[in-house]
């Protein structure tokens, strides 16, 4: 089992990375983290432990993710990328008041506030959160590959998509990323995540320990929910299905953290 990936455009990260979601929940749905100080501090024991792959949405908070990213990291270490999605609205505290915004002006709206957030020239990784069905995907993503034209993102992504959808994309830009739900227990769509490691592209599940975070009122599991597997067991299942699967199992606990990237330690059983 290889433990890192590389990009198509030669960049390589450590499989294992970490999913920041849970440092500041959703108003109305898991609560604010209680201490932004811990919450920082966490972050950085990620990196001191190999982690370097971060994963962030302006959706998260909204905004308050990716600030807190940028107080415990920035400036960031050279091996350290952090991903971040846009094209979704929040307009209230349930799930019934967040809605995909894909017009080509929002998104660069989105852009230029998550540059500001993690206080960096270019973001390493920037994902279309979900499509819009009001809009052509080629207009969102067209509007991406505008932002990377500009020096803005380095790298584009798409999440939630089906196969067809991730072919519309690639036709638009080049896609370095896709990442939609799976997990050892439920699976998820398998077209689309052979079609990634035939053609070079990561593959970044969310939810990789069952949970569905993006279910209103949803806990967030602390095991491989429904699995059957203990968490380690489930990264193992996830990093072993293919090679460009890089898992981003998020944690408030440094001891969960720490469990996590024994993963890659080829001793751990």
């Amino acid at each position: 089992m290889s433990t890192t990936f590389t990009f198509a455009d030669g960049l390589t990260v450590r499989r294992l990375g970490f999913g920041a979601m849970r440092l500041t929940g959703q108003p109305g749905n898991f609560g604010r983290y209680v201490d932004w100080e811990s919450g920082k501090s966490l972050l950085r024991t990620a990196v001191a432990e190999g982690v370097q792959f971060i994963d962030t949405a302006r959706a998260y908070g909204p905004g308050w993710n990716e600030t807190l990213i940028a107080e415990a990291l920035a400036p960031y270490a050279d091996n350290v990328i952090v991903a971040t999605k846009g094209g979704i609205e929040k307009t209230g505290s349930t799930s019934a008041d967040i809605h995909a915004e894909g017009r080509p002006d929002a998104l660069r709206t989105h852009v230029e506030e998550s540059l500001r957030r993690l206080q960096v020239g270019r973001i390493d990784l920037y994902y279309l959160h979900r499509p819009d069905p009001r809009v052509p995907l080629s207009d969102s993503v067209g509007a991406l590959e505008q932002a990377r034209q500009r020096g803005e993102i380095a790298r584009i992504g798409v999440s939630n998509v089906t196969l067809d959808q991730l072919k519309e994309a690639m036709a638009v830009a080049p896609i370095a990323a896709v990442q939609n739900r799976y997990d050892p227990a439920r699976g998820g769509d398998e077209a689309v995540l052979d079609f990634t490691t035939e053609n070079g592209i990561a593959f970044v599940p969310w939810g990789p320990l069952g949970a569905n975070p993006m279910q209103a009122g949803s806990p967030f599991a602390a095991d491989a929910e429904g699995s059957g597997l203990t968490v380690q067991q489930a990264l193992r299942a996830l990093l072993d299905r293919a090679p460009n699967i890089l898992p981003i199992p998020g944690t408030r606990s440094v001891a969960h953290l720490r469990e996590n990237l024994a993963v890659l330690n080829p001793t751990t059983n």
